[in-house]
């Protein structure tokens, strides 16, 4: 499925902060405190003098070059994805970036989800074709939360392997009743 056709954001973010996720809800980066920060300390200094740690970022598809680079420079850490429709981000004023932010620099703008929708280069999105620079930070558009959200509002939790599927039910089984979300085992989403 072409990736402007997906149905899914995507939020990579490591096992050690789910509990508090779960209990908390997904919170930007300037309501958090005690988390594993996975991102480079360029993108958060980025982040923090444009306004952007009040949002709680996405991407609209899994393994693309933000997910890898962290992956490869925190071996130690098992990731998840946590997911949320696109359809629950259009209703509740997602922002969209059209790529990443750095790269956009100074003509950084926060459009309102639908027009930044289609405003995102998507034909070369699909290529994926890292060692470009365009296309790479093409691949980096991402979707912004003005707002916390609560686990009951996350579609589905994406898992290297059965021991984090796990984990992840257990922990949020301490704080629902029931699942309020699906958790599915997908290991090629992850790097090896």
């Amino acid at each position: 499925m072409a990736i402007q056709n997906g149905k899914l954001l995507y939020h990579l973010t490591c096992l050690e902060n789910f509990e508090s996720i779960i209990d908390k809800g997904l919170l930007p980066r300037n309501m958090t405190n005690n988390f594993r920060d996975i991102a480079d300390q360029e993108i958060i200094d980025f982040r923090q003098a444009n306004g952007l740690n009040s949002l709680v970022p996405f991407h609209f598809f899994a393994k693309n070059p933000f997910d890898g680079r962290v992956q490869i420079d925190n071996p130690d850490q098992n990731f998840i994805y946590i997911c949320v429709n696109r359809n629950y981000a259009r209703k509740n004023n997602f922002h969209i970036i059209t790529m990443h932010p750095i790269a956009l620099n100074d003509n950084l703008i926060l459009h309102d989800y639908d027009n930044g929708f289609n405003l995102i280069d998507w034909e070369t999105m699909e290529q994926r074709e890292y060692q470009d620079d365009y296309c790479k930070n093409v691949c980096m558009a991402e979707s912004l939360s003005p707002d916390p959200i609560d686990p009951s509002d996350f579609f589905c939790i994406y898992v290297k392997d059965s021991a984090t599927e796990k984990i992840v039910k257990d922990v949020t089984l301490s704080y629902y009743e029931g699942l309020p979300f699906y958790i599915n085992v997908m290991p090629n989403m992850f790097l090896e």
